[in-house]
């Protein structure tokens, strides 16, 4: 049976040994997706060095398998974008080693020219991830189109921000696009699936694996034109998409952190590596002229209209709190305030949704 390429690359990406730097290879020997698909075991077991793995490329070709992912992804709703494909993302067919096929919920295409990913630490502090939230929206307000993973914390956060100014938003997963992952996130993933773009290289119903993650963020920084760490301890998924970024030409910005704290261990780091600092989106849009002069609106102000209503006492507490959790007591001892009357104004400026109450008796602003 004569398969198309769209069908012979659905095929290829059901294999499990096939990963994408051995794809790669294979496109470097053969002449075209289906001669690919129609070699014999031998010819693998030549080129890989190993008739095992010929053997196992080979038997997993499978006629029947590709007609029945293709009729799965229709009844799901889900469109599979190849690399033969016009919706292919531009950029992203431009890395060493992009996926032979996407699995995607939501909007189509997707404009690589303005997307910037934002990452970090599935155990961010609320400071990182209002960071990530309000870059977001920042970024989003202009137009950019915001590129992260669904994890828990920062990469939440960077979605949440985006969607909250109706910005547009695109979710790679680690599993397959039919699989809301972590659980905790499903109503985030059904919500970018209908105002977004959920996107995976993997088949449907494949379950997310300790391999498939580190595999994953080349998608991540492939789409992006560059990618801002927000917080990533020393040994974080993050920092691997960020040399991953690196070696496919993207620019690489993070977001500084408290010294003493490990979460920001490795953004701190990256930055004495060379990645430029970033405070606000205006840091990371210098780096671009064209997103410059093509987004469409200005950043929002700094602070917040509200707080210009605030009585000389409540002005006084505000200006106590930023984005870095303040203790209660810090606030009681530097606004010279007994603790009742510091319990009235921190509740007044809650009401106002001027500041909010973390952890530890710990209050932040909220951005």
């Amino acid at each position: 049976m004569n398969r198309t390429d769209r069908e012979c690359l659905v095929g290829l990406n059901l294999i499990t040994q096939l990963t994408p730097k051995r794809a790669k290879r294979l496109f470097a020997h053969f002449d075209s997706f289906s001669a690919i698909w129609d070699a014999p075991a031998a010819r693998f077991g030549e080129l890989f060095g190993s008739a095992v793995l010929g053997e196992a490329i080979a038997s997993g070709r499978s006629d029947a398998a590709v007609d029945e992912e293709m009729t799965r992804a229709d009844a799901a709703g889900v469109r599979i974008v190849t690399l033969v494909d016009s919706e292919y993302p531009t950029l992203l067919r431009e890395i060493d080693d992009p996926p032979l096929v996407l699995y995607v919920r939501g909007r189509l295409p997707v404009d690589t020219a303005t997307a910037i990913a934002i990452v970090g630490t599935r155990r961010g502090t609320q400071y990182g991830k209002m960071v990530g939230a309000k870059l977001a929206s920042q970024l989003a307000l202009r137009g950019i189109c915001i590129v992260s993973g669904l994890a828990a914390g920062i990469d939440a956060a960077a979605h949440q921000g985006t969607l909250d100014v109706g910005g547009h938003t695109v979710a790679v997963l680690g599993c397959g696009v039919d699989i809301p992952y972590p659980k905790r996130n499903q109503p985030l993933y059904e919500r970018i699936a209908v105002e977004g773009t959920v996107m995976s290289e993997y088949p449907l119903g494949m379950r997310p694996a300790k391999w498939t993650f580190p595999q994953r963020n080349r998608i991540l920084s492939g789409l992006s034109r560059g990618v801002v760490v927000v917080q990533a301890p020393e040994r974080s998924g993050s920092l691997i998409t960020a040399r991953l970024a690196l070696e496919q030409g993207r620019e690489v910005f993070a977001v500084p952190g408290n010294i003493s704290t490990t979460t920001s261990a490795g953004t701190n780091r990256l930055i004495k590596q060379g990645a430029k600092l970033v405070e606000s989106a205006e840091d990371i849009l210098e780096e671009f002229r064209d997103l410059r002069r093509m987004t469409r609106s200005a950043p929002p102000t700094e602070g917040n209209e509200d707080d210009a209503t605030l009585t000389e006492r409540e002005r006084r507490v505000y200006e106590l709190i930023s984005l870095e959790p303040v203790h209660v007591d810090d606030i009681i001892a530097r606004a010279d305030l007994s603790p009742t009357e510091a319990s009235h104004v921190l509740l007044l400026l809650q009401l106002e949704d001027l500041v909010m109450e973390v952890e530890g008796g710990c209050y932040v602003r909220k951005p």
